[in-house]
């Protein structure tokens, strides 16, 4: 699809693009081991390297070990659920990565999978965003990628949600947000406990006790917001 005459329009726009880049850790790994992985989560730690949740299947987990081992982009690998035919996999990234070239131009991922060697990354660009620049710097960076799709929308919904998110998540810190959702994509919440506070205090970079300090602080403050204590939160 050409981006020459792309203009910028009112709403946000969703952008579909197909990645064959295999520097891209996704798209390699499902060509390797002919699985299909997808983005779950990911957010950025506090020393600037990138915190992944993929779920993969249709491989084994040893299989996905092995290949991160040797994938450069990856510096730490953590399996949190397994099964003999994949999992959920945790991984800290310092390499090329999609959802930063998407980032670094202003736009947000959406998803992102890939199966057999191709890999999928759907996003939105808001409307002060340059659609044609979102779309060349991705195609720079990530080689061979093609966009496939660009659909317009009127942001409605979105609004609607984002008020939700910033009733309910607006007191908590970036740092007490990051921790509750390691915590939760770790399985720290699980029954049985599918990741101790420490392993996940690892995953972040930070220690116990500021671990465990971020998610009761977080938890309180969360538990304040959806059953409206209106009290002060815990300090």
């Amino acid at each position: 699809m050409s981006v020459e005459r792309m203009e910028a329009d009112a709403g946000t726009v969703e952008l579909e693009l197909r990645v064959r880049d295999r520097n891209c850790f996704f798209v390699a790994a499902s060509a390797e081991a002919a699985c299909t992985v997808g983005l779950e989560e990911m957010f950025q730690r506090s020393d600037g390297r990138l915190l992944e949740f993929f779920s993969v299947q249709g491989t084994s987990p040893n299989r996905v070990l092995e290949l991160s081992a040797d994938a450069p982009a990856i510096e730490e690998v953590r399996v949190v659920r397994s099964d003999e035919d994949g999992g959920l996999f945790q991984f800290v990234v310092a390499g090329p990565c999609v959802t930063v070239t998407l980032a670094d131009v202003g736009a947000v991922t959406r998803s992102v999978t890939a199966s057999r060697g191709e890999g999928r990354v759907v996003a939105e660009v808001p409307p002060h965003v340059d659609v044609r620049t979102v779309v060349e710097t991705f195609q720079d960076r990530h080689p061979g990628s093609e966009l496939v799709a660009r659909r317009q929308h009127d942001g409605g919904l979105e609004v609607t949600r984002e008020a939700f998110d910033s009733r309910l998540l607006g007191g908590l810190t970036d740092r007490q947000l990051e921790v509750l959702r390691t915590a939760y994509l770790s399985g720290y919440f699980s029954w049985p406990r599918e990741s101790s506070a420490a392993a996940c205090a690892e995953a972040l970079g930070i220690s116990q006790p500021t671990f465990s300090q971020h998610l009761r602080v977080g938890q309180h403050r969360l538990f304040d917001a959806l059953f409206g204590g209106g009290g002060p939160a815990e300090s």
